[in-house]
């Protein structure tokens, strides 16, 4: 495998790594819920919080966290 091939193959499955999972906000009650979601849209709840904008900036950073990981 050449140096650029691996690189390539690094980079897919990075790729994919973060195409599995993603952290998303929805509203439940009048509270926005956050979860994590997997590749099959399934999801599952992690807290809640009572105002969108927090809950949105919680699940960005959550986000570009496991993007850094990947």
């Amino acid at each position: 495998m050449t140096p650029a091939e691996y690189t390539e193959a690094l980079e897919a499955e990075r790729n994919a790594r973060n195409d599995r999972a993603e952290y998303v906000v929805t509203e439940e009650h009048g509270e926005f819920l956050l979860a994590r979601r997997n590749g099959a849209r399934q999801s599952w709840g992690v807290t809640r919080y009572t105002s969108q904008k927090t809950a949105q900036l919680a699940a960005d950073l959550l986000n570009r966290l496991k993007e850094d990981e990947a």
